[in-house]
């Protein structure tokens, strides 16, 4: 495997709230290589879009704050960087495409004008260039019609056009790492899939980092190659989407996995629920985060946080009692 092009290292992003500091990210350690797709899976609440949004550095300041760890993209810490400097890569050698294209896009400016605008901040092309590069990249994510659609407001074009329109945005200047949150919320299940193929087509033909933030593990299971699962903040268990799926090591992963609808019987059996809720963040309890939830706590998780430790076959799990490596049959 390659060297990582992003690697996130102990990152810890809170909230000031007034009920206290909500550290919605506390210690987050993740990496994505070239051409390699990270999935990052997890309840809602759990850290994960806020985890996009440090990267580019995107949360309002305050009540957000950074507080520690390292965003390293090509050697580059991102959280040092001047605000000019960031300005420079973000959108242009980093991109994301936002959850809900309908509030991400601008309403009264078409998706031309929007696409054309990341090309006149990021490059040095002429206008009629940039038309021309609008309609390729139209043509590139599949949009029907392109030297039509350009000319389209948001609400004129349907949900899997307003999100073509984000790539394209996205891919206008051939970033090296591409963040996704939940590209497909709100799709039907057709354009899911053709969203889906598409980002897959684009980052094995330009070699991205893809990011793919989802609650959907079908599609984790399909096409992402390694896999981090998040709690309350912090990264619980992560490695090969393969080792994962087969043998987690992790309880809150091993739940997440049975929760999910299995083929289709005669006798339909109810699905798995996890016991519980999230603890208030704002008071962590001691020990183990998950412990009130977990069906193998042991003493020592009353007390005792669990660091993320190596399970071998390249995937780490934070639990004192982790599952045996067999399996979850």
């Amino acid at each position: 495997m390659s060297e990582p092009i992003l690697s996130i290292r102990g990152l810890r992003t809170t909230f000031r709230t007034p009920y206290g500091v909500f550290p919605a990210v506390d210690g987050v350690d993740i990496e994505v290589s070239k051409g390699e797709t990270l999935g990052i899976v997890g309840e809602s609440g759990c850290g994960k879009s806020v985890t996009a949004l440090s990267i580019l550095r995107l949360l309002p300041e305050p009540p957000a704050c950074i507080e520690a760890g390292e965003i390293l993209f090509a050697g580059k810490d991102l959280l040092r960087l001047p605000p000019d400097e960031l300005r420079e890569l973000r959108g242009s050698r980093v991109a994301m495409i936002f959850q809900e294209p309908m509030t991400a896009l601008n309403p009264v400016l078409t998706a031309g004008v929007q696409i054309e605008e990341v090309l006149e901040v990021h490059t040095d092309m002429d206008r009629a260039a940039r038309r021309a590069r609008v309609i390729e990249l139209l043509k590139l994510v599949g949009m029907p019609s392109p030297e039509s659609r350009l000319r389209d407001y948001p609400h004129q074009l349907s949900g899997g056009m307003r999100q073509r329109v984000m790539i394209a945005m996205a891919l206008a200047c051939d970033p090296d790492v591409l963040i996704a949150d939940e590209p497909t919320t709100a799709l039907d299940v057709t354009i899911q899939a053709q969203i889906l193929e598409l980002l897959d087509t684009l980052k094995q033909r330009f070699q991205m980092a893809v990011l793919l933030i989802t609650h959907d593990l079908g599609v984790v299971a399909e096409w992402a190659q390694k896999i981090a699962v998040f709690y309350a903040g912090r990264v619980v268990e992560n490695g090969s989407v393969e080792e994962i799926f087969r043998s987690p090591r992790h309880p809150y992963t091993q739940g997440l996995l049975l929760s999910m609808p299995g083929e289709t019987t005669a006798r339909r059996t109810p699905l798995h629920v996890i016991p519980g809720v999230v603890p208030d963040l704002v008071s962590r309890p001691s020990g183990c985060s998950f412990r009130e939830r977990c069906t193998q706590a042991v003493p020592i998780c009353e007390s005792v946080d669990p660091e993320l430790a190596s399970m071998g076959a390249g995937s780490s799990a934070a639990c004192h009692n982790p599952l045996s490596a067999v399996g979850r049959a």
